[in-house]
């Protein structure tokens, strides 16, 4: 991968072996990743990826088949619907500086 390239994981979590990721991304051998599975889940409180500023995990959730994920998400969509239109804070607002 090139230096400037970010790594994304919605696969298997078994896929990767998180201690060499650790170290690309360390050593700036990549730019990034982006993971929602693990070799271990939850990924462990301890493990380097949680304090690292190039990594964005996700709880598990990149998945279209999820129990009515069509539903829950116009749901929320309505829901930001009503508080943008109201003046109100949004639900899951992005927080780029975070990376999530």
């Amino acid at each position: 991968m090139k230096n400037t390239a970010y790594f994304i994981n919605i696969g298997r979590g078994k896929t990767t072996k998180l201690a060499d990721l650790v170290s690309a991304l360390e050593q700036g051998i990549i730019a990034g990743c982006g993971l929602d599975v693990f070799e271990i889940e939850p990924l462990p409180a301890e493990s380097p990826l949680w304090q690292l500023p190039n990594v964005l995990i996700t709880p598990h959730i990149a998945v279209k088949d999820a129990e009515n994920i069509e539903a829950r998400r116009f749901e929320l969509f309505l829901e930001n619907a009503r508080r943008f239109a109201g003046g109100k804070p949004l639900k899951n607002v992005v927080n780029k500086a975070m990376w999530y």
